[in-house]
């Protein structure tokens, strides 16, 4: 598993290195554990993905960091901490940023605490 951000942010002084600066805030206090679960497909993994999930409930949204390095077939589990409680969880948005593509067959979303039930969201062809 993976804890906080899956990666670190690059600054820099050089035009190719990153930005010469990162700022990194908090969002809220909520911790939330997502498992994604890649295809068997062939080409279905990746590892320049850097894919981030907004969760979308009952009380707003909140994104996460950076998830990344995804393999065939395996399910990896990301915990977030120092996000936005969001509510009941309804829908998420999967956005990627880098150079890959990732074919996904299950994402769920579960809020810390007691009576916090996860949420699956299938990758099934329908999407808005």
């Amino acid at each position: 598993g993976h804890s906080g951000f899956g990666s670190e942010a690059v600054v820099s002084t050089q035009s190719t290195g990153g930005p010469k600066r990162a700022k990194l805030c908090k969002e809220g206090d909520t911790t939330y554990t997502i498992t994604a679960t890649t295809s068997t497909e062939k080409w279905a993994e990746s590892d320049d993905i850097r894919a981030s999930v907004e969760i979308i409930g009952t009380k707003g949204s909140t994104e996460t960091g950076i998830m990344d390095h995804f393999v065939k077939g395996k399910t990896e589990t990301f915990v977030l901490l120092g996000l936005k409680d969001v509510g009941h969880v309804q829908c998420i948005v999967v956005k990627a940023r880098g150079t890959n593509a990732w074919l996904f067959t299950k994402i769920t979303v579960q809020k810390k605490g007691r009576y916090n039930a996860p949420v699956s969201f299938y990758n099934v062809g329908k999407t808005r």
